[in-house]
């Protein structure tokens, strides 16, 4: 008698037990998505008739200025501690050691940013105008300080973090309903984001402590000092994502005003709920899948991205599609006539989710898995001075629309760059001998959707 236990796998080649945790998370986090979209329809048409579209820039503005404090905090942990504990989620003692070194590393550069905020806040006469804004804007920092999401993501557990994620959006919108009455009261939107990201950072925390087991243990000096040095490439790699992404709100304050900012955040604000919808919940749950794939071999992983590339471009391609022959009407629904104007950003960047789906397979998926980190960091330092040199160039002269064409002509270099880069080291993602290979692949995740609990 063979005592051995055989796994089952699909067509596809993922065994049965990852494809019920797969279709689980993929419907747990579609289900808040769906959840997140709908509040929003709630909250925005409230919020925005009341502090028009020059308060809703100031909201964004500060909000992209305080996204850099946070992406100093993360430092690229986050993605490299999945990628790890992924890789080998049985060792007990490397999850653990991984986890209290991460919560250090954040907790020491927390410390750092909010030094440096206080002296550019302090110093600098325009920030230094609306400092009630930004402190409420920054307390954020302290909820991406306690925040266990990654370790989540890490254990293939995304139904918890769909239901934290769906708390802050509840706690936001109720919070945003009662505290704002006239415009002046717009900074309480930055500040219901906050304190709702902390109580909900600080209650997943304390989940995950007791549902994983973790044990925290004070990292040594060498431990952390290895940590950073491992992860830096990931850091400087989201800098310069941040960069070419995010900056364009940031940049567009600056060299434009208020009113011009609410309405770039009022089109793309919309292409991004699509975008998260869909991407955003599969890349959550697909990442965790890859690494373990890669973590078994290059060959796993490698099939494992291409079987879902046709699968991927077809979603994406559809979301994009119906983001431009609707989105107008929902701009209008959402927002009324005063943010007219933000119908062109978001026809410019209704495309987007398609190229930012590919680039995520392409780069997130497949680069960093095979440990391209330097290549990936590379071609996004290339990617950001691109989106700087077109931003400063298109802002001057279109304001509003040049930003939102700066970011689409970005973000699809970076998804050519990935390509061609991944194709001169002879690996093929994009095959249409694959695409049967695609074709049960989605077949095999449908069935798991309909039937979750079937094996």
């Amino acid at each position: 008698m063979n005592n051995e236990i055989t796994i089952v796998k699909d067509e596809a080649g993922m065994a049965k037990p990852v494809m019920k945790r797969f279709a689980l998370n993929v419907a747990s986090l579609f289900s808040v998505q769906i959840a997140n979209f709908l509040l929003p329809l709630l909250t925005v048409p409230y919020v925005v008739r009341i502090i028009g579209p020059a308060k809703l820039g100031l909201l964004n503005f500060s909000q992209a200025y305080v996204l850099y404090f946070s992406l100093l905090i993360n430092y690229g942990f986050d993605m490299a501690a999945v990628r790890s504990i992924a890789a080998r989620r049985e060792d007990k003692e490397n999850t653990n050691r991984i986890f209290s070194q991460v919560m250090v590393g954040k907790t020491l550069l927390w410390g750092l940013s909010t030094a440096i905020f206080l002296t550019i806040s302090l110093a600098n006469p325009e920030f230094r105008a609306h400092l009630v804004l930004h402190l409420c804007t920054y307390l954020v920092c302290i909820g991406t300080v306690l925040s266990p999401f990654w370790l989540y993501q890490a254990m293939e557990d995304l139904g918890r973090v769909a239901m934290f994620n769906l708390a802050v959006k509840l706690v936001f919108s109720l919070s945003v309903l009662l505290l704002i009455r006239k415009a002046d009261d717009y900074v309480y939107q930055n500040l219901a984001i906050s304190v709702s990201q902390i109580l909900v950072s600080v209650a997943a925390l304390y989940v995950a402590l007791r549902r994983f087991k973790v044990a925290f243990a004070w990292p040594t000096g060498a431990e952390l000092r290895n940590r950073f040095r491992e992860d830096r490439t990931l850091f400087f790699s989201s800098v310069m994502i941040t960069i070419y992404a995010s900056s364009n709100v940031f940049i567009l304050g600056l060299l434009s005003v208020p009113y011009n900012v609410g309405i770039y955040a009022a089109g793309t604000r919309l292409e991004g709920m699509a975008e998260s919808f869909v991407g955003l919940a599969l890349n959550q749950a697909f990442f965790p899948i890859v690494a373990q794939a890669f973590g078994q071999g290059r060959e796993q992983g490698l099939r494992m991205v291409r079987t879902t590339f046709f699968p991927l471009f077809l979603v994406m391609a559809c979301v994009s599609a119906g983001l431009w022959l609707v989105g107008p009407f929902v701009i209008t629904l959402l927002y009324g006539a005063k943010f007219a104007g933000a119908v062109t950003i978001l026809r410019v960047v209704a495309v987007l989710p398609l190229i930012i789906g590919m680039s995520n397979l392409l780069g997130l998926h497949t680069m960093l898995n095979l440990r391209m980190d330097r290549a990936f960091f590379t071609v996004t330092a290339v990617g950001s001075v691109l989106g700087l040199a077109l931003n400063l160039l298109l802002i001057r002269r279109f304001a509003h629309v040049g930003a939102a064409y700066a970011l689409v002509i970005t973000e699809l270099y970076i998804t050519v760059a990935m390509y061609v880069y991944l194709r001169w080291k002879g690996i093929e993602v994009i095959k249409v001998s694959h695409l049967r290979e695609a074709i049960a692949f989605t077949k095999s995740r449908v069935l798991a959707l309909r039937n979750p609990g079937t094996r």
